[in-house]
């Protein structure tokens, strides 16, 4: 049994509930913008592995299930593979649904075209770390940072925009919206605290 169709007409949370009730094994591939953009592997309906860019594991799972656009084939006779996750399916959307759910809460507060500044300062936190880093002494779009994290595999979106709220939470960053004309506001004058961060 092989399926294929698009997010739009089969959300990929049932289509997961299809193939994990069903107790299926095989390869389901996403394609977005005529490229795949993501592979889940499942063995008897159990979900044991999911790669996302750099991202594999349950942190590819999470910001798979964000997609809301797509096409889709499960591939029956495709081999699914390395077992990387071993967590229930039904555990892992659960939770991946109520990420996605966090996750539209903070693109509220921290909207991809609003304006990302070092202010100063620095973290013990790995993903804290990673936004300074790719923020360096400038600013970025929000939306380039999250990209960033993910290309990289660091973080998902969840973890990304959590561990930035926490950062402009501290006054580490400050986060402006973009102005009327579209255009992100200029960075303040002056330079940067002189903190050291990778």
């Amino acid at each position: 049994m092989s399926l294929k169709g698009t997010l739009s007409e089969l959300a990929l949370s049932d289509l997961i509930e299809v193939i994990s009730l069903g107790g299926k094994s095989g390869r389901l591939q996403i394609v977005r913008d005529d490229e795949p953009a993501a592979t889940l592997s499942f063995r008897d309906g159990r979900l044991i592995n999911a790669s996302v860019g750099a991202l594999e594991g349950e942190r590819a799972f999470y910001a798979v299930l964000a997609f809301r656009e797509g096409s889709f084939f499960f591939d029956t006779e495709a081999d699914p593979g390395e077992e990387t996750l071993d967590l229930p399916t039904g555990s892992l959307l659960m939770e991946g649904m109520r990420r996605v759910d966090e996750v539209f809460r903070l693109r509220d507060t921290l909207p991809a075209t609003s304006r990302a500044t070092f202010v100063g300062g620095d973290s013990d936190n790995p993903t804290e770390k990673s936004i300074l880093g790719y923020l360096g002494p400038g600013a970025r779009d929000v939306g380039d940072i999250v990209a960033g994290m993910l290309l990289e595999g660091v973080s998902d979106e969840y973890e990304s925009l959590r561990a930035l709220l926490r950062l402009v939470n501290r006054g580490v960053v400050r986060v402006t919206a973009e102005t009327e004309a579209g255009q992100a506001p200029s960075p303040p004058a002056g330079p940067p605290a002189a903190t050291e961060h990778p």
